[in-house]
């Protein structure tokens, strides 16, 4: 009768000799296994922290790769209640004194009131004009004024009139609304009744049936006394850069604008530039240290790509940059850098240069493709954008980590096909053993019962 359970023949304990021989080889390697899975997680944890830093950094370099981040202008109108406004790096520094004697308004026009506005008005055709430019609508007898309203406002060549429907204690009207003001956006409404629909629409919306609900008008201010008049209440360069946004009117107010520079603004910008190289710099020094004291590397350590980063960067900025015949770096501003590749601000040097020479600051930083800031943006967009440096690695990556899936599956595979072999030959053995062991014992009894044997 063969045997069936493991070691019975032999007496050895098989499952624990077995699994010590699959130990043997499964363990060291599943160890390299987790070690290069490892690696790969630190190498894209890695990545996507240089990936942040980078885009942090590009941040900060937005702000000053666009002169206008550069000419910021402080503005102040004192406490009025007639006009905002807003200044370009356009705008020169100074005081004006500003009078609002009256708003731009657009021009309304009203037909006549009916007692029932859902009834239809006529038949025939509205021809609509503003600014020079007219369409027309056709108007069917049973159009009611919010039919005729919607036919205005969706036609395809409606070129600046809004239609509205206005119910009050008379009655309901029509108003034709100038989508702008000033008096050059003034309505002209011409009805015109299709031929044996009677008067209809004319009665309605006739030259003689319109009223005028509210003129068109211009603005008028004084600047420093001078008179300016404009179609729109956001007047625009009366003052080079500037815009005015009116929003009441009173010609006995005077009210003051003052414009200056913000160099505190821009001075914030430059720094946080500094302070963004600072903090990249510092991140790829960690991502690419090795600790001789702990004998342990960054997942980055010796990484050609954050190797190429540091050298572009700190070519950089250490360029010069011609602005107006004059070459400028950073230094010439109050940026220094150290020989561990970190900035420092000179800040009486910064405020002097902001405050006395902008145009060189600007072309420095801002000079387009050969600015420190466009240059650097342009490097570093290389890197983070979608299908960038940086996704090309994470790519490449995520494939290292399928392959060692795979490796991981054959060889758990393998470790199977190792197990099953040894248990079969370690119970081929077994039941050699176990039927050695009985023809022993059956041999021994046998000797035992011959004649003049005696047993011990």
């Amino acid at each position: 009768m063969a045997l069936t359970a493991t070691g019975i023949g032999s007496g050895l304990d098989i499952n624990t000799i077995v699994g010590v021989l699959v130990d043997a080889e499964k363990v060291p390697k599943e160890a390299i296994f987790d070690k290069t899975e490892a690696t790969i997680e630190a190498k894209v944890s890695a990545m996507g922290t240089l990936k942040s830093q980078l885009s942090t950094f590009q941040e900060a370099l937005e702000k000053l790769s666009d002169p206008a981040a550069l000419n910021i202008r402080k503005v102040s109108t004192g406490d009025n209640d007639y006009f905002t406004a807003t200044a370009d790096k356009n705008a020169q520094s100074g005081s004006y004194q500003i009078q609002v004697e009256q708003l731009a308004a657009a021009h309304k026009l009203a037909g006549k009131n009916v007692a029932d506005a859902k009834a239809g008005v006529g038949q025939g055709t509205l021809d609509l004009e503003v600014n020079g430019k007219a369409f027309s609508v056709d108007i069917e007898a049973g159009d009611s004024l919010d039919a005729i309203a919607k036919k205005v406002n969706e036609s395809a060549d409606n070129s600046g009139i809004t239609a509205t429907v206005i119910k009050s204690d008379g009655g309901s009207r029509l108003v034709f609304s100038s989508d702008e003001t000033g008096t050059d956006n003034q309505v002209s409404i011409t009805a015109t009744d299709a031929v044996g629909s009677g008067s209809g629409l004319n009665d309605m919306f006739g030259s003689g049936s319109l009223e005028t609900l509210q003129a068109a008008q211009d603005a008028v201010l004084h600047i420093d006394g001078q008179k300016v008049t404009s179609q729109s209440n956001d007047v625009e360069n009366a003052i080079a850069g500037v815009t005015l946004s009116l929003t009441d009117a009173d010609l006995a107010k005077t009210s003051t604008l003052k414009i200056e520079q913000d160099n505190e603004a821009v001075k914030e910008n430059v720094k946080g530039f500094v302070d963004a190289y600072n903090t990249l710099v510092e991140s790829i020094s960690s991502l690419s240290k090795y600790d001789a004291e702990k004998e342990e590397s960054a997942a980055l350590q010796g990484d050609s790509m954050l190797r190429s980063i540091e050298s572009q960067m700190r070519n950089m900025i250490s360029n010069r940059v011609d602005v107006d015949g004059e070459t400028i770096a950073l230094y010439d501003i109050g940026i220094e850098t150290d020989r561990y590749g970190k900035m420092s601000i000179n800040d009486e040097k910064l405020d002097k240069v902001i405050a006395e020479d902008m145009g060189a600051v600007e072309g420095l930083f801002a000079t387009p493709e050969k600015g420190i800031a466009a240059s650097l943006d342009n490097l570093v967009e290389g890197y983070v954008k979608s299908g960038g440096l940086i996704d090309s690695r994470d790519n490449a990556l995520t494939n290292d980590k399928q392959r060692l899936d795979d490796q991981r599956e054959a060889f758990s595979l393998k470790m199977e096909m190792l197990e099953a072999r040894l248990f079969k030959q370690f119970n081929a053995m077994d039941l050699i053993v176990g039927q050695l062991n009985q023809q022993s014992a059956g041999l021994a009894d046998r000797l035992n019962s011959l004649p003049g044997v005696i047993g011990s």
